[in-house]
């Protein structure tokens, strides 16, 4: 292996399948931090000397001014295509060199950067990570040959799947040349040209595999969200309390909670973490919340319940119930309505992601709801149905399949007003105490 090697940050992906939230998956907010922050080592392996993070035109600006370990470039990937484009992009800054390919929405265990880099030796042309997945993900399956990595499946299918074992955004390459003329040969009609060029590679050089025990997230579909909600719960919050605090009498605080600055707590709420509670919020009375995150300037109101959800800055709520659900920023929900989490016969819940219903392999999932979204008092929106932004749910709707962004949706009402020919007595209802 090279002692000078080149990491290549994957983050331009158009996020199709991540809809319909609008914000960049990359950089989604968690606990004052973003997705990247989360998925990227503070510290390399000293064979990697510099950095090269593929983008989009859009975010290339935040992607400059990022802190890493050691010397980095921006380039922009012009079309979304996909990994191979990506690579492409980057083909000048890696012509000639060893890389590591780290896709910026996986977050692994840290370590394994270092265990990949020592098993790059002369006689391997590349090193995969893989996890062995319990259930089917709909990723990229290891091929083998007895003990061999020969080959990558990308989505089979569930029951199709050569393997049980899912390769991850972390792959040694040891020359960079071999893998673009290998891109360059590739020609599918599917999302799977990286896929296939490695796979040309791996039948021709010898790969070796290593499968990862640890940690692994990855965020793809807008419910991952919540997966990715619980890592950082449970790996990266610091329970503390900021400036400014104002806690009520008979609030009850359970395990590790960290509450921002300027933060009002009202009576008679309990808290269960891991939750996180961002600047400026107002938590009130008669509420419940559990593993969950809370962002800035929201208003949690009376009687409100959250549970194991993500609820984005600048949302308004009152006496509402939040199962399982992704707000993403400036959602408001009426007094009553709800986000159902629960089928009735409590099976797997499925989600559209554009014609093809997917399996999200939950039994509990509410709703995805984009930025700038209204909801009308006493609405109920069912289990695994997704909001687009700027989008308004009227008041008594019951919402069961998605909704476009810039929708208006309203319930048909119908009732009929007669004259009333029944009279009611004065003391009806007065109490009678039996001696």
């Amino acid at each position: 292996m090279k002692k000078d090697v080149v990491m290549v940050i994957l983050a331009a992906g158009e996020g199709k399948r991540f809809r319909p939230f609008v914000t960049d998956k990359n950089l989604f907010p968690f606990l004052d931090k973003t997705m990247f922050d989360f998925a990227i080592p503070k510290e390399f392996p000293p064979q990697i000397t510099s950095c090269v993070i593929v983008t989009s035109s859009g975010n290339r600006e935040y992607f400059e001014h990022v802190t890493l370990p050691v010397p980095h470039r921006v380039v922009v990937q012009e079309k979304p295509t996909g990994m191979a484009g990506a690579v492409v992009a980057a083909s000048h800054e890696i012509a000639g060199r060893s890389i590591v390919i780290v896709i910026a929405d996986d977050i692994a265990d840290p370590g394994l950067l270092t265990t990949m880099l020592k098993a790059a030796r002369p006689d391997v042309m590349g090193v995969l990570t893989a996890w062995k997945s319990k259930s089917y993900f709909p990723g990229g399956y290891i091929v083998f040959r007895e003990d061999r990595p020969i080959g990558i499946r990308e989505k089979p299918g569930a029951g199709k799947t050569p393997s049980d074992y899912v390769y991850f955004g972390g792959q040694y390459i040891e020359n960079a040349d071999l893998l673009l003329s290998a891109i360059a040969s590739s020609d599918s009609k599917s999302d799977d040209i990286y896929e296939q060029a490695l796979s040309s590679l791996m039948a021709e050089h010898r790969f070796t595999l290593i499968p990862h025990e640890g940690r692994f997230v990855s965020l793809k579909y807008p419910w991952h969200i919540l997966d990715v909600m619980s890592y950082v719960l449970a790996h990266g919050l610091q329970p503390g309390r900021g400036k400014h605090v104002d806690i009520k009498n008979n609030v009850s605080l359970e395990g590790p909670v960290y509450i921002g600055n300027n933060v009002r707590i009202f009576e008679n709420t309990k808290i269960v973490g891991p939750v996180y509670i961002g600047d400026n919020t107002v938590i009130g009375n008669n509420n419940i919340i559990r593993d969950s995150y809370i962002g800035a300037n929201c208003v949690t109101g009376f009687n409100t319940d959250i549970t194991r959800s993500y609820v984005g800055d600048q949302c308004w709520l009152h006496a509402n119930y939040i199962g399982d659900s992704v707000l993403e920023g400036n959602v408001s929900m009426g007094s009553g309505a709800i986000l159902a989490n629960l089928r009735l016969d409590e099976g797997d819940i499925y989600s559209m992601v554009g014609d093809t219903r997917h399996n999200t392999q939950r039994t509990k999932l509410g709703a995805m709801i984009a930025r700038d979204v209204r909801i009308g008092g006493n609405a109920s929106i069912m289990p695994g149905v997704k909001i687009g932004t700027n989008s308004f749910i009227g008041s008594g709707v019951v919402l069961d399949a998605d909704i476009p962004a810039d929708s208006f949706c309203v319930a048909s009402r119908g009732y009929t007003v007669t004259t009333n020919t029944k009279k009611i007595g004065a003391d009806r209802h007065k109490y009678k105490a039996k001696l």
